[in-house]
């Protein structure tokens, strides 16, 4: 009878300890994801996604600089292109 006690409390350490396992393991992947998020919206020269973002805008606001002065130039082309 003692060797069943013995057993059956062997085996609900058992499952405590897996349980316990467990719990851990899932704490760590939500540690691990969210320090890859961070890592992703920290800048760090070119490769996280705010970075791209940043760099992008600084394309868009270059490019709209650049068409706001061809935009200029083809109006006054077409200005002096005109008879009057």
């Amino acid at each position: 009878m003692d060797l069943l006690l013995y057993l059956g409390g062997g085996a609900a350490a058992l499952l405590a300890l897996g349980g316990l396992a467990r719990s851990v393991w899932a704490i760590n992947r939500r540690i691990v994801v969210i320090v890859d998020l961070v890592q992703e919206l920290s800048p760090d020269h070119g490769r996280s996604i705010k970075d791209q973002v940043t760099d992008t805008a600084a394309d868009v606001a270059d490019i709209k600089t650049t068409l706001c002065d061809l935009s200029g130039r083809f109006d006054e082309h077409l200005a002096e292109q005109r008879p009057e």
